[in-house]
């Protein structure tokens, strides 16, 4: 049985609970009965944030509080600005990696440089996601396959594996690219730190069993509060054990400065493959938190509050942030359904700063485990499975889009995945096919002619093109109806059923104009069925007048009716 409304909220058409908008629903939903939940999952929210933006920092190259501010910034200003009420903002490591593996080019990390670069990343990424949100193009966010994304994402979880691989062993990292980072780490084998391993590998299983057991319980707090009980206690850093080093816990510091045209040109670049992916991630987080929710999902309204959380963190002297699915998730396992949950994990999260100073201590392995579990997610071998078994030739989309990201650089990468997205959807266009309809008998429904009880009519040809008619795919639609043509040579009339196609271009029409003269020379009538309201407005102002002329009925069976009788 459905939950009854609250006074908050409306009905959709659909029947989704639809949350009244503007910055006054921040506390709607919350009520005497849920209030003290909420504060709950805000708590719980908060538990796996920390952790999780502390190792996000690692992926960003800047100091562990800066992730924290990241955090607090984003959740506040999505908070008042966006429509979901439990998609959770901040640092993200799916996105840290990829503007820190190209930001580092021009400055090293922990440099006063480098924090500028990455504050105006984050500005510019906001700007244009805000763009993208007031504009309404949410669209954009579809235009990758999910094959596409699924490749790309696995390329980002090993990148972000073989970075946190010389923590997890406590050898030195080195090297530029993904191969020369490997090939150090391989000439430093013999500085392995057993302890590191243990750590790292002790926190990735806890946390992978701990997701078994509970999902909803901080076992990446935990794993990593025992790593430093054990790393402090044992004195493990006497034994190789890198720690996380001073933390500097202070306010928000403004970064952002004028930077050189060749800077620019970096961060503008960056900045576009932040908004892709940022783009993709924050639709597919709010859409499944909004039907777990069974709430209307605004994602443009979500756009500009991620928009302008990026801002906002660059302003702050953060870095980009991102919607986050497995902060999101845990959100919602914990009760969470209203706003009420990040605002009091933000509010939570500066108390506590203040302790920030006591996270020295804190092994960099316990986080490269932490970073590790996250990877694991991006790497999502059963869906590539799947691909696999459904469709090579998409499946071999996810190997180079992947490939792409991980040996060639992450800007090239995105730049692979966006070309096999139009090539994969140009190739699509491009090889329509013309589906020769049969009436099934005793009805005057007409289907593919492969079924079973479904005939042709004598002296009459009827024919479904699946796809639009434009440049790509004209000259293929006239091949292939006369190849039919050729197949029925009794054909007095043909019936061109349009139910698949919403668009005719300039060189559809005109191939169009030539297949009517074609069909005339040959004396076969010719009838339109199933027109959509647009394409009849194209064929009623078509440059030729024969086209103009052509007879449009509602169905392929008064078509029928009309021309054979």
């Amino acid at each position: 049985m459905a939950k009854p409304l609250t006074p908050n909220e409306s009905r959709t058409p659909i029947g989704l609970r639809q949350p009244s908008r503007g910055l006054r629903d921040t506390f709607r939903g919350v009520t005497r009965e849920n209030y003290a939940g909420q504060l709950l999952a805000g708590v719980t929210l908060l538990a796996i944030a920390i952790p999780e933006q502390l190792a996000t920092s690692r992926l960003a190259g800047v100091p562990a509080f800066i992730a924290m501010i990241a955090f607090i910034t984003a959740t506040v200003v999505f908070v008042f600005v966006g429509s979901n009420p439990i998609v959770s903002v901040g640092a993200d490591s799916t996105i840290a990696p990829l503007f820190a593996v190209v930001l580092i080019r021009l400055a090293p990390v922990s440099t006063t440089l480098y924090f500028e670069l990455v504050a105006a990343t984050a500005v510019v990424t906001g700007l244009a996601v805000l763009a993208v949100g007031l504009l309404k193009l949410g669209w954009i966010a579809d235009f990758l396959s999910l094959p596409i994304v699924t490749g790309f994402l696995c390329g980002i979880g090993v990148i972000i594996f073989v970075h946190q691989l010389p923590s997890a062993l406590g050898v030195p990292s080195g090297g530029t690219s993904d191969v020369q980072r490997v090939n150090w780490m391989a000439h430093h084998l013999t500085h392995v730190s057993a302890w590191s391993i243990a750590l790292a590998v002790g926190t990735l299983v806890l946390m992978l069993v701990g997701e078994k057991i509970n999902a909803r319980l901080p076992w990446a707090l935990a794993a990593i509060a025992i790593s430093t009980v054990l790393c402090v206690t044992l004195a493990l850093e006497n034994h190789g054990v890198k720690e996380l080093g001073s933390v500097h816990v202070g306010p928000p510091t403004w970064r952002l400065h004028w930077l050189s045209s060749g800077q620019w040109g970096v961060v503008l670049t960056t900045a576009v493959t932040l908004v892709i992916v940022i783009l993709s991630q924050t639709a597919a987080t709010s859409r499944t938190a909004a039907d777990d929710l069974g709430v209307d999902a605004n994602i443009s309204r979500d756009f500009v509050g991620v928009g302008l959380a990026n801002v906002a963190c660059g302003l702050v002297g953060a870095f980009p942030v991102d919607a986050s699915p497995p902060r999101t998730t845990v959100s919602r396992l914990a009760g969470g359904s209203t706003k009420l949950v990040g605002l009091t994990a933000a509010v939570l999260a500066i108390v506590l700063s203040p302790l920030g100073k006591y996270a020295h201590t804190i092994p960099l392995a316990a986080l490269a485990g932490v970073l590790f579990f996250v990877a694991s997610r991006l790497i999502k071998v059963e869906l590539l499975k799947k691909i696999w078994r459904a469709n090579r030739v998409e499946f071999l989309f996810a190997v180079v889009s992947a490939l792409g990201v991980i040996f060639i650089g992450v800007e090239q990468g995105i730049a692979i995945a966006v070309g096999l997205a139009v090539f994969d959807q140009t190739w699509r266009s491009a090889r329509p096919h013309l589906v020769v309809l049969g009436r099934r008998d005793g009805t005057t429904s007409w289907e593919p002619l492969s079924e079973a009880d479904v005939t042709i009519v004598d002296h009459a040809l009827v024919a479904l093109f699946d796809n639009d008619l434009f440049f790509a795919n004209a000259g293929i639609f006239r091949r292939e109806l006369h190849q039919l043509l050729a197949s029925y040579p009794t054909t007095q009339h043909f019936v061109f059923d349009a139910a698949a196609m919403a668009e005719i271009d300039f060189t559809g029409m005109t191939i169009l104009s030539q297949v009517v003269a074609d069909l005339e020379k040959d004396h076969v009538t010719m009838a339109f069925a199933r027109v959509n309201t647009g394409v009849k407005k194209t064929l009623a102002t078509s440059f030729d007048p024969a086209i103009q002329k052509i007879p449009i009925y509602e169905s392929v069976d008064q078509a029928l009716v009309a021309l054979v009788g």
